[in-house]
């Protein structure tokens, strides 16, 4: 059964049947598998793929559950359709195998709710370098460190101020066997990269779990393209 979004962001006038309400909504067709192309070339993949869109969109038109409707992708790729039906057929869409979902834009007879953002917590993998500093002596080259922190917090923003709150606590200093202070402090802040980590039960994943990750470019020293096979 694919989801229906925002079913619940509407006040439905209840004196009025679900019989005779329609609703506008946007039906995002299903990706197909992607084993079933394996054997293909990528041009035969393409095509295979664009003609299991097309036969779907084709399968969800006959239906005939719609008042109107217009395609809002390309001809060759049909992924999905704006339409207008009877609200009470809207289960019936969704429980369609090749459904990815149903975005609901306009219910009639109905009111939308008005919802405030509410900010989320999450986590969140802040780089920093941090200087390590020892009383009275001053090197040519200075000692850094490297250190990614794992914090939760509602944005990137929020990660950062938190952060900056207890510096504090990072420069606090301590004697080294040498009789000298040492510190280390928190000399910038690189970057804030935002986890899929929604609670600490995650970090049991025996996949293990990303808490960091940036896209660069390297030369291609091994001078050949994938094949694609696994």
């Amino acid at each position: 059964m694919a989801e229906i979004h925002a079913l619940k962001d509407w006040a439905l006038d209840k004196k009025v049947s679900n019989n005779k309400r329609f609703a506008v909504v946007k039906i995002v067709l299903q990706y197909p598998e992607e084993d079933l192309y394996i054997d293909l070339k990528p041009k035969e993949r393409i095509k295979a793929i664009n003609k299991s869109f097309r036969d779907n969109c084709k399968k969800l038109i006959a239906l005939d559950l719609f008042e109107s409707f217009e395609i809002s992708d390309h001809k060759k790729r049909p992924q999905a359709v704006i339409a207008k039906l009877k609200y009470s057929r809207l289960k019936d869409i969704a429980a369609l195998n090749y459904i990815a979902g149903i975005w609901i834009q306009s219910i009639d007879f109905a009111e939308p709710l008005g919802k405030e953002k509410v900010l989320v917590d999450r986590y969140f993998c802040v780089k920093m370098t941090v200087v390590v500093e020892e009383e009275g002596v001053l090197s040519k080259k200075q000692q850094i460190e490297k250190r990614f922190v794992l914090i939760k917090a509602k944005s990137s923003e929020d990660a950062y101020e938190q952060l900056e709150k207890r510096e504090h606590e990072y420069t606090r200093s301590y004697l080294n066997p040498y009789g000298r202070f040492v510190r280390w402090r928190i000399d910038s802040y690189e970057d804030c990269y935002e986890t899929d980590i929604e609670s600490p039960a995650d970090l049991d994943n025996p996949a293990g779990v990303e808490v960091y990750s940036k896209l660069s470019t390297r030369k291609n020293t091994d001078r050949k393209a994938w094949d694609g096979k696994f």
